[in-house]
């Protein structure tokens, strides 16, 4: 086994899941990233604003409104001006977003049984008890 630094191998992780992920979503016209917005607008039953996902991806305004303007290009969402407040765009998933989430739950799962077919029940706990103590000594 090599001797490769911790976060090294977190970020090779990260890196072949979102080549893995995006070569999966690329026949559904979608990229990780946009997957993970319409998770987002989901769970918030199914509108937000783009502030809103702003937030959630952490990234700044620019980007996300290049990822949501493809999304609607591509129909997975509805905008429109918050007529309670016309400097908040509110973005809607539509029926193809929601049949593609099905598709997406799907994957997830696949990506999820693939990183951890090799583990036992205990080793699986052990892994997400570590990663999430790595992921708060970040915060």
């Amino acid at each position: 086994m090599n001797d490769y630094p911790i976060g090294y191998l977190i970020k090779l992780i990260n890196d072949r899941l979102k080549t893995k992920a995006d070569a999966d979503l690329k026949s559904a016209h979608l990229t990780l990233a946009q997957s993970r917005v319409l998770a987002f607008i989901n769970q918030k039953g199914g509108q937000t604003t783009q502030k809103e996902v702003e937030t959630y991806l952490d990234v700044a305004h620019p980007t996300v409104v290049g990822i949501i303007s493809r999304m609607e290009q591509n129909g997975f969402v509805a905008c429109c001006m918050d007529p309670s407040d016309h400097r908040n765009k509110i973005v809607k998933l539509t029926r193809k977003a929601e049949n593609a989430g099905k598709d997406m739950e799907k994957l997830i799962s696949e990506h999820e049984e693939l990183l951890l077919r090799n583990m036992s029940a205990d080793e699986k706990k052990e892994l997400q008890r570590l990663l999430e103590i790595v992921s708060k000594n970040i915060d």
